[in-house]
């Protein structure tokens, strides 16, 4: 219990610096660069995977990579466990020269949290990048009837405060929970994901870096992306 609220008590402490404007922020241009980010665990290895894309444009490419894990998982408090191996393959994509992002979409939550601090608040503070979070599930209530068609949307509250949307991102398909984790507004949000997802339920760009980061987990090589290897653990202090 005292690890527990001492995390809690970080959290609240870090989401204090996390920057959701009212009106403004981020906005996505052509040509802006895209990543989608996931994890799978084998034990406490993390294999995480990356998808860059330019909005409105190329693929760049599918990229994945392992290193450990050192935070056991501990329900609400996901990011302390996600955010290091997440910053350390974007910290191996930075070395091999690969384009910088402009946004970061993970798989997971931003302000819609329990304590408004999810995996996309984490990577948020630690990059400085506009972050956001698309989930598959939810981790706070929320009241109303989404709509069937593409583009219906509910708001998720906590407290009074509206911290995220339920969008549908296609007709009569379940919805995804999403929120900005930094830099982004709650708008910009929604709008982000229903324009990275043409086709499918989830953002293309999280569905390549899911469908890589289970293929890494398994040993398979494919060809439509690329391994990185091991990563190094550039994040171990950034806690401290």
């Amino acid at each position: 219990m005292e690890e527990q609220k001492a995390l809690a008590d970080l959290q609240r402490k870090l989401a204090a610096q996390v920057n959701i404007p009212s009106t403004g922020g981020y906005q996505p241009k052509e040509g802006d660069v895209v990543l989608g980010l996931d994890i799978q665990y084998s034990g406490d290895e993390a294999h995480v995977a990356g998808d860059i894309e330019r909005f409105h444009g190329e693929h760049i490419g599918t990229f994945a990579g392992i290193t450990k894990s050192y935070v056991p998982y501990v329900p609400s408090y996901f990011c302390f466990r996600e955010g290091p191996p997440l910053l350390a393959l974007i910290a191996r994509l930075a070395k091999e020269a690969l384009p910088l992002p402009d946004v970061i979409v993970v798989d997971g939550h931003g302000i819609a949290h329990p304590r408004k601090f999810g995996v996309g608040c984490w990577l948020g503070i630690a990059t400085g990048k506009p972050t956001m979070g698309a989930a598959k599930e939810t981790l706070l209530h929320y009241e109303g009837e989404l709509a069937p068609p593409r583009g219906s949307k509910v708001k998720v509250m906590l407290e009074q405060e509206v911290v995220g949307y339920v969008v549908r991102t296609q007709d009569s398909v379940r919805p995804i929970y999403v929120s900005p984790g930094h830099m982004l507004s709650l708008d910009t949000s929604a709008r982000l994901a229903l324009e990275l997802a043409p086709s499918f339920r989830i953002p293309e760009i999280l569905r390549r870096a899911d469908h890589a980061a289970r293929s890494h987990s398994k040993g398979l090589a494919e060809a439509a992306w690329h391994n990185l290897g091991a990563l190094e653990n550039v994040a171990a202090a950034w806690e401290k």
